[in-house]
């Protein structure tokens, strides 16, 4: 019995030592942000031109990552004579500090000036490249009709739209003979 009592208290203190030990070594691992920032602004130009701005309700900075996790996002995007033509919306998103493209995720909206809404779950766009695009189903809205389908490379305007596959639609365009 005083043999059980001996080997149960052993292994609890041994158990005990374990847990402690993993504790130390989850704490080693978890580093902090190195900014947290609310009503956070970016504007990101070419030359001396507006491409686009963006405003968050809060961002976290990660510099060893180089880049910035946003919340409750909105990017306004600019012509060449710095007029807005597009905004996207988002839940959340990413910038990547370097090439300044962003990663936008979740009830993603992008809407244009002549009205046409493309809505999705995620979208990124290329800074480099100056186009959108994604893997997931997309669905645009125009006033001349509806387009869905699966993946899309479009410019920010989206006045040059490709998508990739599953391509579904209607229009009340009517052809003129």
């Amino acid at each position: 019995m005083r043999n059980r009592k001996l080997l149960t208290v052993g292994l609890l203190i041994f158990l005990l030592f374990i847990g402690c030990q993993e504790d130390k070594k989850m704490n080693n691992d978890y580093t902090l942000p190195n900014q947290i920032i609310s009503d956070f602004q970016l504007n990101e130009s070419v030359s001396g031109r507006r491409l686009y701005s963006l405003v968050a309700r809060r961002a976290v900075v990660w510099e060893n990552e180089s880049r910035i996790d946003v919340e409750t996002l909105a990017v306004i995007f600019y012509d060449d004579s710095d007029r807005p033509y597009s905004l996207l919306t988002a839940d959340n998103g990413t910038v990547w500090m370097k090439t300044e493209d962003l990663v936008s995720r979740g009830n993603v909206r992008v809407e244009t000036g002549d009205s046409t809404v493309l809505t999705t779950d995620s979208l990124a766009w290329s800074n480099s490249r100056r186009v959108i695009h994604t893997g997931a189903k997309v669905t645009i809205e125009s006033p001349r009709g509806v387009l869905a389908g699966a993946g899309l490379v479009a410019d920010a305007q989206l006045s040059k739209i490709e998508i990739m596959s599953e391509v579904r639609g209607s229009s009340s365009y009517e052809f003129q003979p």
